[in-house]
């Protein structure tokens, strides 16, 4: 029987949550889910999981600012993360160029809103794999 994998799905927007969630539950996950980053932030503590898949634009502390809080942390730095958004829709701005400028860790995935479950699970299965194989993450 093969380990189950934990993942904590962060998103402002309860159906994208349910949506990712589901989708990763269908491929052997079990899932926590939070729509704001203080709460996605305090499951992650808690309990850090096999994988964090964290929405880019939230109201209040945005998915950019938990996301350079956990890969600052030596105790979650290492947790995979996937980066997912409709920033390129709402603002015609490219993260993942973005993301490939900054100074600091970069996401360990990517993927654009509307979420396509094969493209999900695609990125989610390369970022996995990588870590098996030994790629440090943070």
């Amino acid at each position: 029987m093969a380990d189950i994998r934990n993942a904590v799905v962060i998103d402002d927007e309860e159906d994208i949550c349910k949506y990712i969630s589901s989708i990763l539950e269908e491929h052997g996950f079990a899932t926590r889910t939070a729509n704001e980053a203080e709460t996605g932030e305090e499951l992650i503590r808690d309990a850090p999981p096999d994988l964090i898949c964290l929405d880019l634009m939230m109201p209040g502390r945005t998915g950019i600012q938990l996301f350079v809080r956990l890969k600052g942390d030596r105790t979650t730095k290492h947790v995979p993360l996937i980066m997912i958004t409709g920033i390129k829709e709402q603002l015609n701005i490219d993260w993942a160029k973005i993301a490939g400028g900054l100074r600091t860790r970069k996401p360990d995935g990517f993927i654009e809103k509307p979420v396509d479950p094969v493209r999900l699970m695609r990125v989610v299965e390369d970022v996995l794999e990588r870590k098996k194989e030994g790629v440090q993450f943070g």
